[in-house]
């Protein structure tokens, strides 16, 4: 069950919360100030969303790689390796206003 709880109340029910949470019986939304700013929930339900995550980041980097490759095609292996190390070095002084080069 999804209970909702200020973080004044969290404070003194810290124990009380953390064992019903634990024992996989509520799920809590952490209010301040009468707006959501955290959520407390199980081990499992953390396990889950965390390979939910991980599932749609490794589909979406699929994705992003099919689409590069669909684009650039036609350029060269070592083309394509110039260019990304240009970009890098590009990165790293807009960075970090100073140059990577040895």
């Amino acid at each position: 069950m999804l209970k909702t709880i200020t973080s004044t109340d969290l404070r003194v029910q810290i124990k009380k919360v953390l064992n019903e949470v634990g024992y996989g019986q509520n799920q809590y939304i952490v209010e301040k100030f009468g707006e959501p700013t955290a959520a407390i929930i199980s081990m499992a339900d953390f396990r889950l969303l965390q390979a939910t995550r991980q599932a749609q980041t490794a589909a979406s980097l699929r994705d992003v790689v099919a689409t590069v490759r669909q684009r650039n095609q036609d350029v060269e292996t070592a083309e394509l390796t110039t260019l990304m190390e240009e970009a890098r070095s590009d990165f790293y002084q807009a960075r970090t206003g100073t140059s990577d080069e040895k």
